[in-house]
Parts: C-alpha cells; structure tokens; sequence
C-alpha cells in the first residue's frame, strides 16, 4: 500500500469528474490574459484612429481658413434695416459651407452663432490654429442713410502681415466689384487705425490705402493681429441704406457676398502656394 493515494480507491467516474484544481488555475489565467490581450488590441486601435483622424483633420487639408462673424451675442453692431449680426452669421455660415465643400480648407470660426465672445479671445483662438488666412465680416453704418458700397481693411503697414494682406484685400475688391458692389474710396481698400484722444477717449480713424505712412503710436482693429498670415476685415454693405441692404444684407445678398469671398481666398491662396 505504501505510495498509494486514497484517491486510487475511488470509482474511476468520481476521479474523472475531478479534475486537478492545478489545471482549472491554468485554464482561467489563459481567459484573463487573452480577454486582456484584445482589450489592449482594441485600444491601441481606437487610440491609433483617433490620431489618424485628429492629424488628418488638423493637418491634412491643404489651407486653413479662420472666418470671424463680426459681433454676436449681447453685440448685434450696427443698426438699421437690418441688424449687423444678421449680415455677419449669414454670411460666415454661406461661406463656411462653401469652403467645406470645396473639400481642401479646413475651416475653424471665431465664434459659435449667438455666442458673446470678446474680440480679444477670438484674436486668441485664430493665434493658436496658425491659419492661412483670417476674414473678419462687418456691416457698415451711417447716420443720413446715404452711403453704400464696400470696403475692406487688411492689416496696416508696418504690420508683419501687411503685404500678404494688401494682396487679400485686393483680391476681396476685385470680386465684389464683380459681384456688383460699389467699391469706396480709391479702390475699396482703406487703412483703419484708432487713436488715444488727450482726454483718453478713442476715435477712429480711416486713411485710403494711398498713405502707407508707418503710425507707430496708432492701434488697428484686433483680430488683424498677432497672426504672420493675411487678415482682412471687410464692411460688405451699409445696414443704414436700403439698396445696399437689398443688394447684399438679405439672405440672397449674404450668399452672393459669400460666393466673392469664396472666389476671392481661392484665387489668393492659389497665386500664394504654400511651400
């Protein structure tokens, strides 16, 4: 008997039904590790789309647009047939999805529609996405109700972004004239500067884009800042002035204008191949 379990005298049926726990210990481990074999695998995947997805869409597009609805919120701007904001939300978002499905412009907006968002924060957002180019959208106001036409504003001389925006802004005014606009002044370009009064108050001040005199001392309009690409703000139309409103402050209007500014960033952008 000597080297002899007790369990050799057991029923053959009763032993087979149990197995050693040394085998079952095994058995589980193998399950633990191939359940967390696929769990890694599936988060390494999802991990390695997620990336692919977030590089493609930050970097994979050709050019990036940064778009600023002038105002909103609290701020509707100017008023008079319409309000300012209208003009400006209808037009970035016609733009927008022009751009969008044009398929090479990766477009990022300043703001959401109806959202109050200080100039400052926006001229912020469009510093950190380091665009191709910024487009600033405005209505212009005056009290007689008389004036009309369309102007724009790129960055001042002086500015490290001034010539890339000169060539923008000209852009933007060819295709607006062509769209049926009136261009102001000399060609629909002008400088805009504001100026600390000796009373602390601020007046703003606007030169034709004939004077390319450096003003050191004078500050320009925030969100033509602080970005090395071309950045041009635009007055499409007077809200005070009925047929300038009929023209491009209606819904129609807003879509016209939108299609110049489409034409106008594609030919810019165009001419100024990234390298």
């Amino acid at each position: 008997m000597k080297g002899r379990n007790w369990r050799d005298f057991e029923p053959p049926e009763k032993r087979r039904r149990q197995p050693p726990p040394k085998r079952k210990n095994k058995k589980r481990r193998r399950r633990k590790k191939g359940l967390l074999h696929r769990l890694v695998i599936f988060l390494l995947l999802f991990t390695m789309g997620y990336c692919g997805f977030y590089v493609y869409y930050r970097y994979g597009k050709p050019y990036t647009v940064a778009l600023d609805a002038g105002h909103g919120g609290d701020d509707v701007g100017a008023e008079g047939i319409i309000q300012e904001v209208e003009l400006t939300e209808q037009t970035v978002s016609v733009l927008s999805d022009l751009l969008k499905a044009d398929g090479r412009f990766r477009v990022v907006r300043s703001r959401r529609e109806n959202e109050t968002k200080s100039i400052t924060d926006r001229s912020r957002k469009f510093e950190r996405v380091k665009p191709d180019l910024v487009l600033s959208v405005h209505g212009n106001a005056e009290d007689s109700g008389n004036a009309y036409g369309f102007e724009c504003y790129p960055a001042v001389p002086g500015m490290k972004n001034h010539e890339k925006s000169m060539q923008f802004a000209e852009s933007l005014a060819n295709e607006m004239a062509a769209a049926g606009s009136r261009l102001r002044g000399e060609n629909g370009i002008r400088f805009g500067y504001y100026v600390k009064n000796a009373d602390g108050s601020v007046q703003k001040v606007l030169f034709d884009s004939t004077d390319t005199k450096v003003y050191e001392n004078y500050d320009t309009f925030g969100i033509l800042k602080n970005v090395d690409c071309a950045a041009v703000l635009v007055e499409q139309c007077f809200v005070t002035n009925e047929s300038d409103v009929a023209k491009f402050g209606t819904a129609e209007g807003c879509e016209k204008a939108a299609e110049a500014y489409y034409k106008a960033i594609v030919a810019y952008l165009e001419k100024n191949e990234k390298s």
